[in-house]
């Protein structure tokens, strides 16, 4: 399998890891709140001392090195768990460039305006692991969206070329086909002025 593909299934595996954590925390705050009215103890006093607004394994703010030596999609997809930890939700190609520059991400390009072309690619292409919100320009995660359709920006790239078939060569052949009869025609006359003397 080649590394690429590998590198997309490990981002989805920890994608849904980080989610189905973020949903365990939610659920431990619940309980701790409703130990709370009863008037007992809670029963996950590490989840209100350590996150009461996400998963413990979710960072939520960002370092100079938060992104040091991480893969792109990985550095992307932890960006994007991180505005969901926060609040915020989706981002923009643009936001998560400006975070991963300044979380330490080392874009090995010659330029911001290359490295961004990238990005976008990588989120354009990743569907498994990204998602773009229709009309909003912004992407998030596609586990948070589990019913929502998967965009296939290749399948709307190949459409016109589908629609310019190669059809319009065949006129070109059916043109051939009179200059070929004139041929024949010229032939027949020539045979027939040829016959002409014997008659007379």
């Amino acid at each position: 399998m080649p590394a690429n593909e590998l590198n997309s299934a490990i981002a989805i595996l920890e994608s849904r890891l980080a989610e189905s954590e973020r949903k365990a925390t939610e659920l431990k705050s619940l309980i701790n709140r409703l130990y709370e009215e009863a008037g007992q103890p809670q029963k996950y006093p590490d989840v209100a001392a350590g996150n009461a607004g996400g998963s413990g394994s979710v960072l939520t703010q960002i370092k100079r090195d938060s992104f040091y030596g991480k893969k792109q999609m990985t550095a992307i997809r932890e960006y994007l768990e991180m505005r969901r930890a926060q609040g915020n939700g989706p981002g923009t190609p643009r936001e998560i460039f400006d975070a991963l520059k300044a979380g330490g991400y080392a874009f090995a390009t010659k330029s911001d305006h290359v490295a961004l072309v990238g990005l976008r690619a990588v989120l354009r292409k990743g569907t498994t692991v990204f998602h773009k919100l229709p009309g909003t320009g912004t992407y998030g995660l596609m586990v948070w969206y589990p019913d929502a359709k998967k965009t296939d920006d290749g399948g709307e790239d190949g459409a016109p070329a589908r629609k310019g078939s190669k059809s319009k060569a065949r006129p070109k052949a059916k043109h051939k086909a009179p200059g070929a009869a004139a041929k024949g025609a010229q032939q027949a006359a020539a045979a027939d002025s040829a016959a002409a003397p014997e008659g007379k």
